[in-house]
């Protein structure tokens, strides 16, 4: 009977017609992820991605490539704007995430996971939402996190006002910061001290103790001067020229000085020197004729001397070499019998300064050795053509091996190049032919490694192209922007920006980054010189506002002067902040009179904050005592649940027709079967194919009736109980039955409501 039932659309073989029946399937049904997952036609799996709702089957399918991965993608997208539950999930594929508005919406939700909030704000760059953040959320970390990324030091101070009580690392942040800030201040101290000491150079006249002062000096100031600007530069560099002229005009006068000095006392020797010179001139005349006989004589016997010599050494180096040949030949060590001979026979040819006799013996024993190492030769030749070719066969596989890193390549290359040319010392003259194969092959294995190098190098040209390219924005900037009216934020913006990418622009080469980098600072320094004056300009109408804050405390009517208060507050504007520790001064010279105002104001949000705290824990004591009662519930459910156990013992143990018994069985095999259904159980193992049938038979039901509720003990309840109902059957059933409901209510107990 149950093989009768039709299939569902779903399941029919047109896909248009699955296509169809996607509609009335739920959007995190079994059913939907299925065909999203495994229909054989990728319109229907299309179709029911953009209708499902289970985001980790999403993610997971987002995972594959082609255009059933990108659409899981971009569904993943839509519903992570409001689905909170699988926030843990999102932050494993946050780089899909990359939408704007998203991510603002990611970041400003107190109710998203706080991992992904993390992720979101990190992209964020409106600094007017990462302070609104900041200010307003409740979590630590959030407010830190927001906080890391602003860089208007008075909004960090006006953060740390508002939660830096509570949030030690926010504290921390701001401290770091105005370490920055105070550390570039005595920088700026330092460079301007060195300046006014390099103008007292040469003051003191004592000219060799200045010029290894000036040493030190210039030592120093190639440490600093990098965070010098312009004006600076040019001081210093003025202090340095005056002081070269004046040392240089000492020096001159000097030397004139010391050369009249020297010239008089010159002449007055050369006067003593002529009349001692013509006396010693006729005895140094005969003294040099006698010694010259003497190195003659001394000369010529020397030279026979070495001749003898060279001619007992040159015999018995002959000798020595020849006891060598007849010993390497001996010990079958032809290699170097070889070298040996070629060496004689050359060392023979250049010895001809030795007597016949002896240029005789020698050219008897060579010949005698003549033929053998003749031999020897060709089989070293041939052994080093061996060589030669598993060397050209070695070329050939580097060439064919295209995953080989480039680096490597070249290294191999090298390598083989290398070897070949210790061949060549070998055997010179006996390798063109094969010379030809392996320089081709190595110069075509050579070939992506050659590429590579060049793509290095044009890397770094286009690098050099970046960096020069925001050296000219920020030049650009300077030159464009109105300074009658500028927008400083949106300047400190650029400036950042600026600061930001020149960090993120990859590497060039050492001769190119000096004068990059020179450039880079010559052009934030020009910046820094109006950024200089804005800050003490807005510095100076802060301070009135301070003034006018002050005089609030005298005026009777607080509310109004209260009001009063909030406009100044909406006048508090930095445009650019000064040093930390005086921006935090006068900012608190700035808040004191006004939080005295605010002090009534802050005693009923106190109060109505405790009006709150009550009635939350109010709330709080009725849902724990809602949560009592429900754990009553459950219990007395499971109570129940026992009590009907007992009841079906007696009922399967009470008097039963035979007809009645096969009628309990097949009713309470069926029974078991849509429980094991529902809680999702295995069935035994002769039952598997009816549970299939009835699965197919009655999925449209089933998938109504997850539509309805998604707790599966609802309708296996009552379906439990029919069971219990059920008066006697055969014992076989019996047992088989009653061991199946055993695992159906231990299962339905861990999932009762």
């Amino acid at each position: 009977m149950l093989g009768k039932f039709f299939k569902p659309k779903w399941q029919h073989a047109d896909a248009s017609v699955r296509v169809k029946s996607l509609a009335s399937l739920a959007g995190d049904s079994m059913e939907l992820i299925k065909i999203a997952q495994s229909d054989p036609d990728s319109d229907v799996r299309m179709e029911a991605i953009t209708r499902l709702h289970h985001i980790p089957t999403l993610v997971q399918m987002g995972h594959t490539a082609g255009s059933i991965g990108e659409r899981a993608r971009q569904r993943v997208i839509g519903l992570a704007a409001t689905d909170h539950r699988h926030d843990h999930l999102l932050t494993e594929v946050f780089a899909w995430l990359q939408n704007p508005a998203l991510l603002r919406s990611i970041a400003r939700d107190s109710m998203r996971g706080v991992k992904l909030r993390h992720q979101a704000i990190a992209k964020l760059d409106d600094q007017e939402l990462l302070f609104s953040i900041a200010s307003n959320d409740t979590s630590k970390e959030i407010q830190y996190s927001a906080a890391a990324q602003i860089h208007d030091l008075a909004q960090l101070q006006a953060l740390e006002k508002l939660h830096g009580k509570n949030n030690k690392r926010l504290r921390q942040l701001l401290k770091e910061r105005e370490d920055i800030v105070q550390h570039q201040h005595k920088q700026q101290a330092d460079i301007d001290a060195l300046c006014a000491e390099a103008e007292t150079l040469g003051n003191t006249q004592r000219w060799a103790q200045e010029k290894t002062r000036v040493k030190v000096l210039e030592q120093r100031w190639q440490k600093i001067s990098k965070t010098a600007n312009e004006a600076q530069q040019q001081r210093f560099q003025e202090a340095l020229t005056d002081f070269q002229q004046r040392l240089q005009t000492w020096e001159t006068e000097h030397t004139q000085q010391q050369q009249l000095q020297a010239q008089q006392a010159a002449e007055q020797a050369r006067l003593a020197a002529e009349a001692q010179q013509q006396a010693e001139a006729a005895a140094q005349a005969q003294q040099e004729r006698l010694e010259q006989e003497q190195q003659r004589e001394a000369a010529a016997r020397k030279n026979r001397q070495q001749q003898q010599a060279q001619q007992e050494q040159t015999l018995a180096d002959l000798h020595h070499s020849l006891k060598t040949l007849e010993a390497y030949l001996e010990a079958e060590q032809y290699g170097e019998a070889v070298e040996v001979h070629k060496t004689l026979r050359e060392n023979l040819k250049q010895a001809t300064h030795i007597p016949g006799k002896d240029q005789a013996f020698f050219q008897r024993r060579l010949q005698a050795l003549a033929p053998f190492l003749r031999e020897i030769q060709d089989w070293r030749r041939w052994g080093t053509d061996q060589v030669r070719k598993q060397l050209i066969e070695t070329a050939e596989h580097l060439r064919t091996d295209a995953e080989l890193d480039p680096q490597e390549r070249a290294k191999k290359i090298h390598s083989l190049r290398e070897e070949w040319r210790k061949l060549s010392q070998l055997e010179p003259g006996q390798q063109h032919t094969l010379w030809k194969a392996f320089d081709s092959n190595a110069t075509a294995a050579y070939e992506p490694s050659k590429q590579y190098f060049a793509e290095q190098a044009q890397q770094r040209a286009t690098h050099l192209e970046q960096r020069n390219t925001i050296c000219a924005q920020l030049e650009a900037l300077h030159a464009e922007t109105n300074w009658e009216n500028p927008d400083w934020r949106a300047l400190q913006i650029a400036l950042n920006d600026s600061r930001k990418h020149w960090k993120a622009a990859g590497t060039v080469s050492h001769k190119d980054w000096k004068n990059v980098n020179d450039r880079f600072n010559a052009a934030m320094d020009a910046l820094e010189t109006h950024f200089k004056a804005e800050r003490a300009r807005n510095w100076q109408e802060r301070s009135q506002l301070v003034e006018q804050a002050k005089a609030l405390l005298g005026s009777p009517n607080t509310a109004q002067a209260i009001e009063q208060a909030k406009m100044l507050q909406t006048q508090w504007q930095i445009s650019l902040s000064s040093r930390p520790s005086d921006e935090q001064r006068l900012w608190k010279q700035f808040r004191e009179p006004i939080d005295t105002l605010f002090a009534r104001a802050r005693e009923e949000r106190q109060q109505q904050q405790q009006e709150r705290d009550a009635q939350l824990a109010e709330t709080t004591r009725q849902s724990e005592e809602q949560r009592q009662r429900e754990l009553a519930r459950q219990q007395q459910q499971r109570a129940d649940l026992e009590a009907l156990a007992a009841q079906s013992a007696q009922h399967k143990q009470a008097d039963t027709s035979a007809d009645a018994q096969i009628e309990n069985r097949n009713t309470g095999e069926l029974l078991c079967l849509q429980l094991e259904i529902l809680l999702a159980l295995e069935s035994p193992a002769e039952f598997q194919a009816t549970r299939l049938k009835y699965q197919v038979a009655q999925l449209s039901e089933t998938m109504r009736s997850r539509k309805e509720t998604a707790q599966p003990s609802a309708h296996a309840l009552p379906v439990l109980k029919q069971w219990y109902a059920l008066g006697g059957m055969p014992a076989t059933s019996l047992a088989s039955q009653t061991a199946r409901i055993e695992k159906i209510k231990q299962a339905l107990v861990q999932v009762l409501p």
